[in-house]
C-alpha cells in the first residue's frame, strides 16, 4: 500500500488553499479604507470651517463608539452570524461616509462618524474572531496572526498616500466618495468566501497546533454563558485584578503611542498646509512613518537579542514625544521626513517591547484577557490624543500644540515608569524576604 504524499505546507498568506486568505484581504481593505479616510476627515472639516477643538472632539465620538462596539461585538459573536455581522457592518461605514462629503452640520458629522465607528468596531472584531476560530491546524496561530497584523501595517502605511493622491487629482469629497466604497467591498469579499470551521470530529476539531484543546481554554467563557450575567461580571473583575503589571505598562504605552498617533493623525494635515506642504506630501509623511514603523517590529528581534529593551523604553519613549515637539520648527518637507522615520522608529520597537513583556509575565489562560487590555489601551489613546490636542490647539494654536502636549505626556509617562521600577523592586525584594515591609 502506497502513502499518499503529505499536502504542501501554505507558506504565503495568499495561497488558493488558504482558507484564511479572504480574511486577509477583507482587513487590508477595512484598514486602506478607515486610513485614508481619517486623514482626510480633518481635512474636509476644516475646510468646512471647524476648528481643531470641534475637529478632535469628532473624532472621538468615532473612537469611543468603535471601543464601545467591540464590546457589543465580542458578546454577541458566533462563527454562523460573522458574515451578516461583517456585511452589516461593512454597510455601515460605506453608508456612513458616503454622506459625510455632503454634511455641514457638525452634529451631524459627529452622528455619521459614530455610525462609521460603530461598523468599524463590529467588523474588525468579527474579522479577528473569525480569523482565530477557523485556522487550520497546518498554519500556527503565531504565523495566522502575524499575517494578519501584517496585512494591517501594509494597508495602514499607504492609507494615507492613497488619501492624499486622491484628493489631490480628485479634490477631498469626491476621494472620499471612492474610498467609501472599500468597506463595502470587503463585505462583499466575506460573504462570498466566509472561511469555515472544521466539522466536530474531524483532526482539527477543539485543538490547537500544540496539542492543547481550545475547549480548556474557552471554558471560562463558556461558564460565564452558562451562569449569567452577574457571574460574567465578577470573573471579568477578579481575572482583571490577577493580570501581571507588565500587561496594564504594555496598555499604558499603548495607549501613550495612540495618543502620539491620533495627534499627527489629526492636526498634522492641518499643520502641514499651514507650513506650506502640499496634502500629496503630508499622506507621504505618514505611510513613511506607518511603513518604517513595521519594519521596525520586523527588526526588533534582532536588536533585543543584542541589548536589553528595558534599557532603550525611556528612550524610545523620548524620541517618540520629542520628534514631534520639532515638527513644527522643521519647516519643510526634506527635514520632515527624518523626524517622521524616525517617530515611526521608536512606535514599532515600543510595540514590540511592551508586547513582549507583557506575553513573558501572562499565563496562558490569561492570554485573551491580555490581549483585550491591550487593544483597550489602543482605543483610549485613539479618544484622548485628538480630544484634548483639538481643545489646547484651540488655545495656544496649532504649533505650540505640538511643542507643548507630546512631552507634557512624555513627563507622565517617565513618572509612571519610574514609579511602576521602584514597585517592581520593591514587590521583588518582599520576595526574597517576606519580612520586609514599607
Amino acid at each position: 500500500m502506497t502513502t499518499p504524499p503529505a499536502p504542501r505546507p501554505i507558506r504565503h498568506p495568499l495561497d488558493p488553499r488558504n482558507p484564511l486568505a479572504g480574511v486577509y484581504i477583507a482587513i487590508a481593505l477595512f484598514e486602506l479604507a478607515e486610513g485614508a479616510l481619517r486623514f482626510l476627515v480633518p481635512l474636509n472639516l476644516n475646510r468646512n470651517g471647524l476648528g481643531p477643538e470641534l475637529i478632535g472632539l469628532i473624532i472621538f465620538v468615532f473612537s469611543l463608539t468603535s471601543l464601545l462596539s467591540r464590546g457589543a461585538a465580542a458578546a454577541i459573536y458566533r462563527p454562523e452570524r460573522a458574515r451578516s455581522m461583517i456585511v452589516g457592518a461593512g454597510s455601515a461605514s460605506t453608508i456612513a461616509y458616503l454622506f459625510t462629503p455632503l454634511v455641514d452640520d457638525p452634529v451631524v458629522f459627529a452622528a455619521l462618524m459614530a455610525f462609521d465607528g460603530f461598523g468599524w468596531g463590529v467588523a474588525t472584531t468579527s474579522l479577528l474572531a473569525t480569523m482565530m476560530v477557523v485556522t487550520p491546524r497546518s498554519i500556527t496561530p503565531a504565523v495566522a496572526m502575524g499575517w494578519y497584523v501584517g496585512f494591517q501595517g501594509v494597508a495602514f502605511a499607504l492609507a494615507t498616500t492613497v488619501g492624499g493622491l486622491l484628493a489631490e487629482v480628485a479634490g477631498i469629497q469626491l476621494a472620499m466618495v471612492v474610498l467609501a466604497t472599500l468597506p463595502v467591498m470587503a463585505a462583499v469579499l466575506i460573504a462570498v468566501r466566509l472561511p469555515r470551521r472544521e466539522e466536530p470530529g474531524s483532526a482539527d476539531d477543539g485543538a490547537l497546533p500544540d496539542g492543547s484543546e481550545a475547549a480548556d481554554l474557552d471554558e471560562p467563557i463558556i461558564r460565564q454563558h452558562r451562569t449569567g450575567m452577574r457571574h460574567g461580571v465578577h470573573v471579568a473583575r477578579k481575572s482583571l485584578r490577577g493580570l501581571p503589571l507588565a500587561v496594564w505598562a504594555a496598555a499604558l504605552v499603548a495607549a501613550y503611542l495612540n495618543i502620539m498617533n491620533g495627534l499627527l493623525q489629526s492636526f498634522f494635515p492641518l499643520l502641514g498646509l499651514a507650513l506650506g506642504l502640499s496634502i500629496a506630501q503630508i499622506g507621504t509623511l505618514s505611510s513613511i512613518r506607518s511603513a518604517i514603523s513595521a519594519i521596525a517590529r520586523f527588526g526588533a528581534g534582532w536588536l533585543f537579542s543584542r541589548v536589553r529593551a528595558t534599557r532603550l523604553h525611556l528612550p524610545l519613549l523620548t524620541v517618540s514625544a520629542a520628534t514631534l515637539a520639532l515638527i513644527p520648527s522643521a519647516g519643510s518637507y526634506l527635514l520632515d521626513v527624518p523626524l517622521f522615520a524616525m517617530n515611526g522608529v521608536s512606535r514599532g520597537l515600543l510595540r514590540v517591547t511592551s508586547g513582549a513583556a507583557a506575553m513573558e509575565s501572562t499565563r496562558r489562560d490569561q492570554a485573551g484577557l491580555t490581549a483585550a487590555v491591550m487593544t483597550a489601551g489602543l482605543d483610549v489613546g485613539k479618544m484622548i490624543g485628538p480630544l484634548i490636542g483639538g481643545i489646547v490647539a484651540a488655545v495656544i494654536g496649532l504649533d505650540w500644540m505640538f511643542r507643548t502636549v507630546p512631552l507634557a505626556f512624555l513627563l507622565v509617562m517617565v513618572a509612571l515608569v519610574v514609579l511602576g521600577g521602584r514597585h517592581a523592586d520593591r514587590s521583588a525584594a518582599q520576595r526574597r524576604d517576606p519580612n520586609l515591609t514599607g
